[in-house]
């Protein structure tokens, strides 16, 4: 019997993480919404997904993930059987999705086989997935740089062709004294952050790494050699950095120079949008969603979008004059007792006298079964 394929190892991961994914949104959801929080959509609806049914391991798990090979991967789970379309609840709405028992099974197996439950442990937040990319692409512009430098070779081609990291690096190496200490200690410092990790996530990091005397492996060239799926490769890699950035976080004083990477300056992304940025500047001053609306001249329902976002990425703030902590308890019950977090059923159970923010800021800030407004922050 011949080993399979690079190709049929990627069909089998994906489907695995796919199954496992779209469990927790069967019959809430369409398909199309595992879709976005593996792209890593920042739209609030996306970000209420994440948050609502605990999927923070997928979100930008596969952020350059194509409609076409989505299309495909959901194409094949129909056809085999491992999950089955659902009529649309009402009018206007759009059709879910199940898993079937052999989707459940199969589902299980993937959980097992490759290990998802270790690979999702760094990731119980979005705010774990957002900064990765950059760190990354920081590190590994640095990692180059500092090779170049030791082997006196300053003609080479940046292996990360975005500006604003290429100018970050050189302003992080700007001075002789600077240069001086990153070449003598990069090496030992690299050398601590990795060793706790996985020998294969070592491994896959290292072997990703360009320098003077190497150039980094794609996830193809590591798939053909190690034999795994490319995106299974991803996901070690993926882990891998976020142990790395809690490391550095946690413990700055053993890496003087690469805690650079983890700190105010190490790239963390906004928590807001531009736009809710604004209206959250406009809220913290007393104003009403009318009176924001009037102001910055956006619909008040594009305000409500913001408020439910701010709840959702913004602890610190009070939404007791937009929802008072006695009906937050209600909604919330609500949707345990239905079964759903759909806005409409939850709507028409509770009635006129409770809007549609009321009940998108309730679902935001439940976490885990726990309420924030249960310890004073709303």
């Amino acid at each position: 019997m011949s080993s399979p394929t690079i190709a049929e190892l990627e069909h089998d991961f994906m489907q695995s993480v796919t199954l496992n994914g779209l469990r927790p949104l069967a019959g809430e959801r369409t398909i199309q919404a595992l879709y976005y929080i593996l792209r890593g959509r920042k739209t609030n609806q996306t970000l209420q997904d994440v948050h609502l049914f605990a999927l923070y391991p997928y979100y930008r798990m596969i952020p350059r993930l194509l409609k076409e090979d989505w299309d495909k991967i959901v194409a094949a789970l129909l056809q085999q059987g491992l999950i089955r379309l659902l009529p649309a609840p009402g009018e206007g709405r759009k059709p879910s999705f199940g898993l079937t028992k052999a989707g459940e099974t199969y589902a299980a197996a993937g959980r097992e086989k490759y290990r998802l439950g270790f690979w999702f442990q760094p990731f119980a937040g979005t705010e774990a997935a957002e900064p990765l990319d950059l760190f990354w692409r920081r590190l590994h512009l640095l990692v180059q740089t500092v090779s170049h430098l030791l082997a006196n070779d300053l003609s080479f081609q940046p292996v990360v062709q975005d500006k604003q990291v290429q100018q970050w690096v050189k302003q992080l190496l700007a001075r002789p004294e600077q240069r001086e200490r990153w070449q003598e200690h990069l090496a030992d410092e690299l050398y601590r952050l990795l060793e706790p990790l996985p020998a294969s996530v070592q491994e896959v990091v290292i072997a990703r790494f360009s320098g003077a005397a190497q150039s980094g492996q794609t996830l193809t060239q590591l798939a053909l050699h190690r034999r795994e799926a490319p995106s299974y490769i991803q996901l070690q890699f993926r882990y891998g950095l976020a142990r790395a950035m809690e490391a550095l976080r946690s413990d700055s004083g053993r890496f003087p120079l690469l805690a650079e990477l983890a700190g105010p300056s190490g790239g963390k992304e906004r928590r807001l949008s531009e736009s809710a940025e604004q209206t959250y500047a406009l809220l913290r001053q007393g104003f009403s969603v009318e009176e924001i609306a009037r102001r910055r001249r956006i619909k008040p329902s594009t305000v409500e979008d913001h408020l439910a976002e701010i709840a959702l990425r913004c602890p610190e703030w009070d939404c007791s004059r937009f929802l008072p902590p006695a009906l937050a308890e209600r909604i919330v019950q609500a949707c345990e007792q239905l079964g759903t977090s759909r806005l409409r059923v939850v709507k028409d159970h509770l009635g006129p006298d409770v809007s549609y923010l009321q009940i998108r800021l309730a679902l935001a800030r439940r976490k885990g079964g726990k309420t924030t407004w249960q310890t004073g922050i709303c």
